[in-house]
């Protein structure tokens, strides 16, 4: 009797050159959607392609997708685990060996996390859109016809109502996670809220500044550790729209991806 196989998901290999249209075409020559339905799908699993799927299939689409220049591996998805609960860090050390620490939210206990452990660093900024309804009183040129008005007639000045509109507010924040592995930790740095004194001399007064020097000095302490979409615009001094995620859950698809890389051995430049 021919045992069952487990559940397979096929990993792209390559994360600096991830591709969503690429991947999507390929997708769609084997479904009845096209490759812009599947573009959307592609973009939010990141890496991780057609979880969960037959061995068999998912074997095929690793194979075609090889084909297409796509480096891929189709692997049991008992093998692909999620981060950890992330800890926000505020204050730390950038020691000889390890990331130290010293204070920060709930969970963040001091303690060193060695740099041979930090297997992915991720950074970016999440955009948050939120929505108000704004009331604005009348413009001074109203009010001057107004109060003109009032004078020729000697009636009182009445209130008019304000004219409401809706206004739509984006927040941006910077942000940069470490996930080390034995003890499994995700360090969240969010730069806003962080003590860049742990720069030492590095530090300056620019606020965006301390934020590329912090990435820029984590990824030479862990040279090993595979870097996320953000940390290598970061690194590669790209514009600052290059760094956005949708959310925090969207820069952690990412992370597990590159978690499972590290775990097989399966990551190529």
């Amino acid at each position: 009797m021919t045992q069952s196989r487990p559940p397979h998901a096929v990993l792209l290999r390559a994360p600096s050159s991830f591709e969503p249209k690429a991947v999507a075409a390929v997708i769609a020559r084997r479904s009845t959607l096209s490759a812009e339905s599947w573009l959307p799908v592609v973009r939010r699993s990141w890496g991780v392609v057609s979880e969960p799927s037959a061995a068999a299939e998912a074997e095929a689409l690793a194979s075609e997708l090889n084909a297409a220049g796509l480096s891929a591996v189709a692997v049991p998805v008992g093998l692909l685990e999620d981060p950890p609960p992330a800890i926000v860090v505020t204050k730390a050390e950038l020691s000889g060996d390890g990331f130290d620490v010293l204070a920060g939210g709930p969970g963040a206990e001091r303690r060193r996390l060695v740099w041979t452990h930090l297997k992915v660093l991720s950074a970016g900024a999440v955009s948050q859109t939120s929505h108000k309804t704004v009331t604005e009183g009348p413009s001074a040129g109203e009010k001057a016809v107004r109060l003109g008005a009032t004078l020729v007639t000697g009636l009182p000045l009445m209130r008019g109502k304000g004219k409401s509109r809706q206004v739509t507010e984006e927040r941006r924040t910077p942000f940069v996670e470490l996930v080390f592995a034995s003890p499994a930790h995700r360090v969240r740095i969010l730069a806003a809220e962080f003590d860049y004194t742990a720069l030492g001399p590095k530090m300056s007064y620019s606020a965006e500044l301390n934020f590329r020097a912090l990435v820029s000095e984590l990824a030479s302490r862990a040279p090993a550790a595979l870097r996320g979409r953000g940390a290598r615009a970061v690194l590669a001094k790209a514009p600052s729209g290059e760094l956005a995620y949708e959310s925090f859950e969207d820069a952690q698809a990412e992370e597990r991806w590159l978690l499972a890389l590290d775990a097989l051995g399966a990551a190529q430049p």
